[in-house]
């Protein structure tokens, strides 16, 4: 099956696929969406023909469109308009025309492809293009524009949002990841399935075990680890930051790593840290994935602060490696991903979070157990290939009625 899969897509990861280029001659393309990279790479291990296409911000005006490929993978990257709301040139700000110009782009670049089947992920201008191109096309719908409007008020999501209302409604076969979305989703659409978000199983039960016993004998000396994309009020890192610093009272040598935008040192989250006159925290920025997934492998707990998640990936991330993962039990699907009440706390309160972090680092029990828990509850649940084999069946279905 030829399958073209419209999404944010980034050489960070893409570049696995395209070890005939150098990492450094690729274009940086569209950060924030690692997880379609576990799709794409399962979609090619079962010998489907890939096309990622991509939108990127055009730079000193250039609008040429690029193209990589290497064996079944090609990779297009759109160039899209800079600035979202002030004119770009001659041309309107993006959002102002709902992306008019890069979804033109995109169908244009369709028609030539002719993909058996188009995947477009979100609700926005990649859900407008498929439904505009006229190809059989699955629209995975991944966050609800109304509560991301609820954290981010301003012109640009309130466009956003409108978008979405737009699109959903001409939407016949879509998916979305979490039971907390579906309710959304089926107003609008007509065929709504869940398909949970995936991530692939790196080691066997057997090695992360042996993992699992390495980190119980330092437990005394922990690493927390947490990973931002952006710091704002929605991902709640300064409630998370006062958290730790009321491990520290009780665990002095623990350690916390901050990843992703905004925490960058000198960024929001070091002033933050800066303020609260935070010890033993190290702040890392915006990093590969690879080095992400790295980090988490070494970490004891990940903490994930954020006050609403659709889905949340980073928790099956770190479950997948035996890593503990707290989250918030209000926090929209959080729970539902996480799978396990005892780690699931009041974000919004710092001592909630403290003590349930001071419980896995001072009960060894607790903590091999909730590892272990975390990892069975990925295996089961969210393995690339069983998401994979879902959607490809949803694929068939839809090519079969259209």
């Amino acid at each position: 099956m030829h399958i073209a899969i419209l999404a944010p897509s980034h050489k960070s990861f893409i570049s696995n696929f395209l070890q005939n280029y150098n990492q450094s001659d690729l274009p940086e393309g569209y950060f924030g969406a690692p997880f379609i990279g576990t799709l794409i790479s399962e979609l090619l291990l079962r010998n489907h023909t890939i096309t990622a296409i991509t939108t990127t911000v055009a730079i000193d005006g250039d609008y040429s469109i690029k193209q990589f490929v290497n064996g079944n993978f090609t990779w297009i990257l759109i160039p899209a308009r800079p600035r979202s709301i002030a004119f770009n040139g001659f041309r309107l700000g993006r959002i102002l025309d709902f992306y008019f110009f890069e979804q033109k782009k995109i169908v244009e670049i369709l028609s030539i492809v002719k993909p058996d089947i188009v995947h477009a992920h979100w609700s926005y201008e990649f859900a407008g293009a498929s439904i505009k191109s006229g190809i059989p096309h699955l629209v995975t719908v991944h966050d609800n524009a109304y509560h991301v409007l609820k954290y981010f008020k301003n012109l640009y999501r309130f466009f956003r949002l409108i978008m979405s209302e737009l699109y959903l409604r001409k939407v016949r076969y879509a998916s979305t990841p979490s039971p907390y979305m579906l309710e959304y989703v089926q107003k609008r659409c007509m065929s709504v399935k869940l398909i949970p978000n995936s991530v692939p199983i790196l080691f066997t039960e057997s090695e992360i075990k042996s993992l699992i016993d390495l980190k119980t004998k330092s437990l005394s000396s922990p690493r927390i680890i947490m990973i931002f994309n952006g710091w704002d009020e929605h991902k709640n890192g300064k409630s998370a930051l006062v958290a730790f610093k009321l491990l520290l009272k009780r665990i002095p040598q623990a350690q916390l790593f901050l990843y992703g935008h905004g925490t960058e040192r000198n960024g929001d989250a070091f002033n933050d840290a800066k303020r609260l006159n935070l010890k033993n925290v190290i702040f890392n920025g915006a990093i590969s994935h690879n080095y992400i997934i790295n980090a988490i492998r070494d970490s004891h707990i990940l903490l994930h602060s954020a006050l609403e998640e659709s889905f949340g990936v980073v928790l099956i991330e770190a479950m997948s490696q035996g890593v503990p993962t707290i989250g918030g039990r209000n926090s929209g699907a959080v729970p539902w991903v996480i799978n396990n009440d005892n780690l699931c706390v009041d974000v919004t309160n710092p001592n909630d979070m403290a003590d349930k972090m001071f419980d896995l680092l001072s009960d060894e029990y607790f903590y091999r157990r909730s590892s272990i828990l975390g990892l069975i509850n990925v295996l089961e649940r969210f393995s690339s290939e069983n998401v994979v084999k879902s959607y490809l069946e949803y694929y068939e279905e839809i090519l079969q009625k259209h």
